[in-house]
């Protein structure tokens, strides 16, 4: 029985000083139920249209655009805020995603692509990291979903 205890705790010793990997999540998101349902435009759809597209590869949260049958979750709008030094955000008080004109217009699509599917990121309610290879990497312009995205995706929303 001793043993037993003495391998029980030399067990716990171990496995409690193992640190669990961070969750990068800001605590607000636009997320109705199951879905966010956007509307309002931008000079960015196709930018836009990647984002969507990109976040919808993954279950169980759907993006669509709002229609005449439910309620929209999102706006999005372009502003040109030349005082303002970045180039998308999302708003959590007001569920509105910007594209700042401004700055945007001298990215290139694939930088554009990221901005869209970051801020997007942000509206399902992840938060900043600079983990390379990553969407909400706040350091690159990256345009795939990476490991800690899924893993902060899944977290909230699985």
């Amino acid at each position: 029985m001793k043993k037993l205890v003495s391998a029980f705790a030399l067990v716990f010793l171990f496995t409690a000083g193992v640190a669990q990997a961070a969750h990068y999540v800001t605590g607000t998101d636009s997320v109705d139920g199951d879905e966010i349902r956007w509307g309002g435009s931008t000079t960015y759809s196709t930018a836009w249209n990647f984002g969507v597209s990109l976040w919808n590869t993954l279950d169980p949260i759907d993006i669509e655009p709002d229609t005449i049958w439910t309620i929209e979750d999102l706006t999005i709008a372009d502003v040109s805020w030349p005082l303002q030094s970045w180039y998308g955000a999302y708003s959590p008080n007001d569920d509105y995603l910007y594209f700042n004109t401004y700055y945007m217009g001298g990215l290139s699509s694939s930088q554009q692509k990221n901005i869209a599917a970051h801020e997007l990121g942000h509206a399902l309610g992840l938060g900043h990291h600079s983990i390379s290879n990553n969407v909400m990497d706040d350091t690159d312009f990256y345009t795939s979903i990476g490991t800690q995205d899924e893993y902060d995706y899944d977290y909230l929303w699985n």
